[in-house]
């Protein structure tokens, strides 16, 4: 999909993926959420997306999404937006996953100096006793950070704003990076949450938040100071990927008070801009600028380079972009904005541009577009995998994204074996999962006829 951009997208961290299903790109001057709409024609699901876009009178710095808000809160899904001016702004949309009316409910400006924020990160944080409360932490110029707890201040007008704040003092720089670590929970107290702060002298420290927001500590030091700022972060379970230049920082979590932390040189490469973990294939892909792919590979608890994919899979992503551009670019100062594994592990999604675009002589065409790469071992008994988590509960977001991202570009032949594996489990399991599975089926018969 290309997405018309009218000013430059952020050059970190301004291209979020939402567990709604939504990209979430960042410009300068607006915000733009891309949503697949599904139709379904003869029974076939067929994707296309829709964008809408959030203006902005002040230059956008920084863009933050908050997903699977609690039930007392008044909307579905959420973003937040920091300006230039330090001044954080909470944008809305009661439609979910409609991409309409979206609008501002909330927002907050700090001081400007030492306190002006420089970085923002969000979670929403469960809470030991009562709904789950979003949270949106803030890093400013002096060293500190700011927890702001949001919460309905003004129920008639659905008007949201800060419930409780939480300031302490974390660096002896600027915070130019955080990273909540919601999942990093198997030797912590339930009342805590990790958060992951960098400093732009280069030290990095995980610090534990307590879920009421009554306080905070360190818990562990992971990187002294090196003048090398962190610039891009995966997390999953129990794993947290640091990337600064010239470095991969790999910490295993299951010890939070003794992490075990592994690097990986990178040697010299441009600035690095994403960074996202495939836990099934026990990878990492790492991106720069300049469309550089840098592939980590984990054996035995051990991470290393694995040099001999990286040619490979840049060479058929480029593939993919010529297959699927629409406007004219050059590939040779090809710009990469962001990436993702998709949650189902076929698609290596990402979002691309020809940086000439943004050149100040030359306008362009002010396109950006997202990409989606098919990795080079799916299979399928994959899809039959994912076919047996849709059908059990155990996956996330729309019904038909999933079965999108099983089906879309399948030959006939392996549709038509998906439809006869479905066809045998209609008479499994439980009531609830028969239904589901023959829903499925209806829809996955529907492309044979």
């Amino acid at each position: 999909m290309d997405v018309k951009l009218a000013k430059p997208p952020l050059p970190l961290n301004g291209v979020h993926w939402s567990s709604a299903n939504r990209w979430i790109i960042g410009t300068s001057a607006q915000a733009f959420i891309i949503a697949p709409q599904f139709t379904v024609a003869g029974g076939i699901p067929t994707k296309h997306e829709v964008c809408a876009a959030i203006e902005s009178t002040q230059n956008i710095e920084a863009v933050c999404v908050l997903d699977e808000l609690p039930a007392s809160f008044p909307f579905p899904n959420a973003l937040v937006l920091l300006a230039s001016d330090s001044t954080i702004r909470i944008f809305a949309s009661k439609k979910n996953p409609e991409l309409e009316n979206w609008q501002e409910v909330g927002s907050g400006r700090f001081e400007r100096g030492a306190e002006h924020i420089c970085s923002i990160a969000s979670v929403v944080m469960a809470a030991p006793h009562g709904d789950a409360m979003p949270v949106v932490a803030c890093g400013s110029m002096g060293g500190s950070v700011s927890l702001v707890g949001l919460g309905v201040t003004d129920e008639d007008a659905d008007t949201i704003g800060s419930t409780s704040v939480l300031k302490f003092a974390a660096c002896r720089s600027a915070v130019s990076y955080l990273a909540w670590l919601p999942d990093a929970q198997r030797q912590n107290p339930a009342d805590m949450c990790v958060l992951a702060v960098g400093a732009a002298d280069g030290t990095v420290q995980l610090w534990g938040v307590a879920r009421d927001l009554s306080q905070a500590s360190v818990l562990s030091t992971i990187c002294e100071r090196d003048w090398r700022p962190v610039t891009a972060h995966g997390v999953a379970k129990d794993l947290l990927i640091l990337v600064k230049l010239g470095q991969v920082i790999t910490i295993d979590l299951r010890d939070i008070h003794n992490p075990t932390v592994q690097s990986v040189a990178l040697g010299v490469t441009q600035t690095i801009v994403t960074c996202v973990i495939d836990e099934r294939r026990d990878r990492a892909y790492i991106g720069t600028y300049n469309f550089e792919i840098i592939v980590l590979g984990r054996q035995n608890g051990q991470w290393y380079r694995a040099t001999e994919e990286e040619t490979p899979l840049r060479e058929a992503m480029k593939k993919t972009i010529v297959r699927s551009f629409t406007t004219k670019f050059n590939m040779q100062r090809l710009f990469l904005r962001g990436m993702m594994v998709s949650q189902n592990g076929r698609y290596l999604t990402f979002v691309a541009d020809d940086q000439v675009n943004w050149d100040v002589l030359r306008d362009g065409a002010e396109v950006t577009r997202i990409h989606f790469h098919q990795l080079g071992d799916w299979t399928l008994d994959d899809s039959k995998r994912v076919l047996e988590q849709i059908a059990t509960g155990g996956y996330h977001g729309n019904l038909r994204y999933n079965l999108w991202d099983v089906l879309d570009g399948e030959s006939a032949d392996s549709i038509g074996a998906l439809a006869n594996y479905l066809s045998q489990k209609c008479t499994l399991g439980s009531a609830g999962e028969r239904q589901q599975w023959r829903f499925m089926l209806s829809l996955v018969g529907s492309i044979l006829e």
